[in-house]
């Protein structure tokens, strides 16, 4: 078991650490230790899921060059640090939580400075510092310790997953002929697989922090950052069972918090990462939004609310697991809210192709208490069929020009039997009938 004193050197090394990605500090490094900071071989080839080299049980990596041996120091006391500080809190318990001004000496050394720290160094450092201690943290201390530290970081991070989103969706209609990278697609394809794996880290982190692990677990049973399989999979009903645990609670009473929790979830579902919506349109979507259903919301956030859901199936209703989750998500919360507001209905009348007598239909049979409802399965396919005009079709497909082929004339006529060629002919008759006498 450690001691208190054992957090103080990791504390000061992780703000030395973060200073050092600042452009004043980027610019006094040598020529030789420019790319200091960089990632190392290993690292990309993880990220990229290119093959490693195969090292014996008892050998370490050789570094050929200083640059390199460099490179792996940085990455290795950087991890060290965060491991020890996510690790303090279930190694030193109390004598760790209560220590005085702890969430302030946190944000003023190990979240210093994170506009200037690239994603290959905050996935690292979310995965075994935040989350760590999110989960090891005693009750009594959520308001004093996780609350000060997770509003400020989501919304940060909401923000920085944001606006790379938008520059990654707009990359395609950009031209940038410009640019002096030697490999300028493979630095590309690097940075959108740092955000995807950021995302994922940012949504999972959210997740076991607000809601309860029953829940997670009955639909999330594979949590792999690479494993694309779960989008595949189209039994994915949310469980009614998810409950938001006493820290997600804590977290949604306080309006700045709680706003920002639903922001990122909600706006995260027309991100271009299929996985990362799939789990949070199935774990954290419902359970966040239902905190705050008795409460007031205003229109403009209940349409906000349903438009992002219909965004989510835009981008990702090609996938038969999302569009199962996106449709369930949009059926619960078009059911609890129509009711209660009418603008609903005019976004709905604005899906492509939409029947209006069948929306009314549906809203009729909503809206009357009288009418005997249907089964949950017939009002949620007819939901279904009414936003079928907003699921995302496949790129191959997005495209196409459907062709319509008139039936074509015959090349060749088919000519009618002559009553005149009967073989049985008048004329004929008595010829037949000589061949058949003795």
């Amino acid at each position: 078991m450690g001691t208190v004193g054992d957090c103080v050197t990791p504390v000061f090394i992780s703000r030395t650490h973060n200073n050092l990605y600042m452009p004043e500090m980027m610019a006094k490094l040598g020529e030789t230790f420019a790319k200091a900071l960089d990632m190392l071989e290993v690292e990309k080839n993880a990220i990229l899921g290119l093959p490693q080299p195969l090292l014996d049980l008892y050998d370490s990596p050789v570094y050929k060059t200083v640059l390199e041996r460099m490179q792996g120091f940085f990455c290795t006391l950087y991890d060290n640090c965060f491991h020890i500080l996510g690790n303090a809190g279930s190694s030193i318990q109390q004598d760790f939580y209560t220590i005085d001004g702890l969430a302030a000496e946190l944000l003023n050394s190990a979240f210093v400075n994170l506009n200037n720290i690239p994603d290959y160094r905050l996935r690292p450092m979310l995965r075994v510092f935040v989350k760590p201690l999110v989960l090891s943290c005693p009750p009594e201390h959520y308001e004093t310790l996780i609350c000060p530290i997770l509003g400020p970081l989501v919304t940060y991070l909401h923000m920085r997953l944001s606006q790379k989103w938008q520059v990654i969706n707009q990359r395609s209609l950009l031209c940038d002929e410009d640019t002096t990278d030697d490999n300028p697609e493979s630095q590309e394809m690097l940075e959108e697989q740092l955000v995807r794996l950021l995302t994922r880290e940012v949504m999972d982190l959210i997740t076991v922090s607000c809601v309860s692990k029953k829940g997670a677990e009955q639909n999330n049973a594979v949590a792999a950052d690479g494993d694309d399989d779960e989008m595949m999979s189209t039994e994915v009903t949310p469980p009614s069972s998810s409950e938001l645990t006493e820290l997600g609670k804590c977290l949604m009473k306080q309006e700045d918090i709680g706003t920002a929790l639903l922001v990122t979830a909600f706006t995260s579902l027309s991100w271009k990462d299929t996985l990362s919506c799939q789990r949070t349109t199935t774990q954290l979507c419902w359970p966040l939004l239902k905190q705050v259903l008795t409460g007031t919301l205003t229109p403009e956030a209940v349409t906000w609310f349903f438009t992002s859901v219909l965004k989510g199936l835009q981008m990702h209703g090609q996938h038969d697991g999302c569009m199962a989750a996106l449709v369930h998500l949009a059926f619960q919360i078009y059911e609890a809210l129509r009711p209660r507001y009418a603008e609903l209905k005019a976004v709905m009348e604005q899906v492509p192709e939409i029947h209006t007598e069948s929306l009314e239909q549906f809203d009729s049979k909503l809206l009357n208490p009288t009418l005997q409802k249907a089964a949950d399965k017939r009002r949620k396919d007819h939901f279904k069929r009414l936003i079928a005009g907003c699921v995302g079709k496949p790129l191959g497909e997005q495209f196409r020009k459907e062709v319509h082929i008139r039936n074509l004339p015959s090349l060749f006529k088919k000519v009618k039997p002559s009553v005149e060629a009967d073989i049985l002919d008048n004329s004929e008759e008595g010829t037949l009938i000589a061949l058949f006498e003795p």
